[in-house]
């Protein structure tokens, strides 16, 4: 599992990558360094885009996510929105 160290809501996060277990597709992990509690920033549509380097953003619960993949450089949109319940999620090109 590969691992970066940033700033998420300032305050000091560990990024992982990981994978989901029905698919393996890239699940993308923030594990908060005060406290250790963790939130994932993608979410699993079982889409066939998804892959492990792929992943949908979940702007739903974290709708800062693109902004702050982008001001650390971590990944690039596709320019694919996928559609689940109320929400669509943009697809990105994840270099974690």
């Amino acid at each position: 599992m590969k691992k970066k160290k940033l700033t998420f809501n300032g305050r000091p996060v560990t990024v992982s990558k990981d994978s989901y277990q029905n698919n393996g597709t890239l699940a993308v992990i923030l594990t908060y360094e005060d406290d250790e509690d963790t939130e994932v920033i993608t979410v699993n549509l079982n889409d066939p885009l998804q892959s492990d380097s792929m992943a949908y953003l979940d702007i739903n619960h974290y709708p800062q996510i693109e902004k702050w993949i982008q001001k650390y450089n971590l990944g690039l949109p596709m320019g694919v929105m996928q559609r689940s319940g109320f929400c669509q999620y943009p697809l990105y090109t994840l270099f974690i």
